[in-house]
């Protein structure tokens, strides 16, 4: 499978709505299970962790051989957010994130930072 074309926009529940082009560059049938991860916001509060890169949407699609398709995976809101046990509530953390997108966690093919 060939990735191209990341986009990524604001969803109107806060969230994030990822868009990506593949093709199944192969001469069979197949499915794919096009994954978005998130990275560590640039900016942590003091005394909160998170991961390097977590898993925030995912979905399985089929292609014929040779098909392209826009594909549209959405963060929700939440995924960008974490609990503050000081503020008792969901917070957005400020700075940076990377957003990537692959096939599995160790093939991740498109990459873009959004604030």
């Amino acid at each position: 499978f060939a990735y191209s074309g990341l986009k990524i926009g604001k969803a109107s529940d806060g969230g994030l709505d990822v868009k990506v082009q593949i093709k199944n560059t192969g001469s069979a049938d197949s499915d794919e299970v096009p994954q978005v991860y998130l990275g560590a916001p640039s900016v942590i509060p003091a005394g909160v962790k998170f991961p390097v890169r977590a898993l925030a949407g995912f979905d399985r699609i089929h292609f014929a051989a040779g098909e392209a398709k826009t594909v549209t995976l959405h963060v929700a809101k939440r995924q960008l957010q974490y609990w503050s046990t000081k503020e008792s509530k969901w917070v957005t953390p400020a700075g940076k994130r990377t957003v990537t997108v692959g096939g599995s966690s160790r093939d991740l093919r498109l990459e873009q930072t959004i604030k």
